[in-house]
């Protein structure tokens, strides 16, 4: 009775003493902002090289392309939008709906198109966006089998706002689709939710202006408000980056998060497996909440910056805190 009473009283000061220790260490969510948003624009209108690069690029804001392959012309300056900083999708190759596809159809439909990115961007390109949001079991295969994170269309309207403290469906992320008839208000209360959450949400473009430039385009002075609206919030703690690069911060914070302390005297280690496929050069922002801690990373001590945060390599796969814990 005694031995089981002495591992009883073992095992619950070890859990206490893991859960204190693990409270030394927080990963700072959107790369250090409140909020978060993403802009992405589906199936590579020429109004995405017209309009909208060169709006993002006045403002210095970087966006995301998925692109259908069969539609993708002027490919030269798609690169070159990859080149500053825009990220490029798989949108298939000529966006059916998943439920017409035969067993074969799926596997092209992700598998061509995306070898055909890499090899033209010179890049691994392991983001997806559904055709028409819609999700069929073949086709997510595809997908988990040669990306790490996917647009599509949560049923739970509730969902629309990704929170950083809860594992996501990395393979069914939300985007809200504009359409026409919304004003610069409704984009703003999306915002506004996202900050009021400290959540992430995604925009979802089509068509600029006119009606021929795609489905349900938003008015183009709509859009350019929009855009400075963006700008200024931007200026006030909220992260505006390329799905790719959001998806990547979060799932790598949660991956930290979950993973197990090792524990010996005057250390705690962490160590954790990286997903494959994966962005390479992720770096997570943390801050150790109690003072007199050293943070080490593959035997280099990291410095830690002025506003009392250190940069952490999550390639680096392991993250060790040493001091008096």
């Amino acid at each position: 009775m005694r031995t089981t009473a002495h591992i009883l009283v073992v095992s619950v000061l070890c859990v206490a003493c893991c859960s204190a220790q693990t409270r030394a260490l927080t990963v700072l969510p959107w790369n250090d902002h409140r909020a978060a948003v993403s802009l992405t624009f589906d199936d590579a209108r020429p109004v995405h090289l017209l309009v909208a690069r060169p709006e993002l690029n006045k403002r210095h804001l970087h966006a995301s392309f998925f692109v259908i392959v069969s539609k993708l012309t002027r490919l030269d300056e798609w690169k070159q939008a990859q080149g500053e900083g825009h990220e490029i999708g798989n949108h298939t190759i000529t966006h059916e709906h998943p439920a017409a596809l035969t067993e074969e159809g799926e596997e092209v439909q992700v598998e061509d198109a995306r070898n055909f990115l890499d090899s033209n961007f010179h890049a691994n390109i392991i983001t997806f966006a559904y055709p028409y949001m819609e999700v069929s079991p073949g086709v997510l295969f595809w997908v988990k089998k040669y990306n790490f994170a996917a647009r599509g269309w949560p049923q739970d309207q509730n969902l629309l706002y990704v929170k950083s403290d809860v594992d996501s469906d990395w393979y069914n992320l939300p985007g809200q689709p504009v359409f026409t008839k919304y004003g610069l208000d409704v984009y703003q209360g999306w915002v506004e939710k996202a900050l009021s959450l400290n959540a992430w949400t995604s925009f979802q473009f089509h068509g600029i202006g006119d009606a021929s430039t795609g489905w349900e385009p938003i008015p183009a002075d709509t859009f350019i408000a929009l855009l400075n609206y963006l700008k200024a919030e931007q200026a006030k703690g909220l992260w505006i980056a390329p799905f790719g690069e959001v998806a990547a911060y979060l799932r790598a914070q949660r991956i930290l998060e979950n993973a197990a302390p090792q524990i010996s005297s005057g250390e705690q280690k962490l160590t954790w497996d990286v997903p494959t496929p994966f962005p390479s050069g992720v770096v997570l922002k943390i801050k150790i909440t109690q003072s007199g801690l050293r943070v080490y990373q593959n035997g280099r001590e990291l410095r830690v910056g002025k506003t009392g945060v250190y940069s952490v390599a999550f390639d680096a796969r392991e993250l060790v805190v040493r001091g008096a814990l």
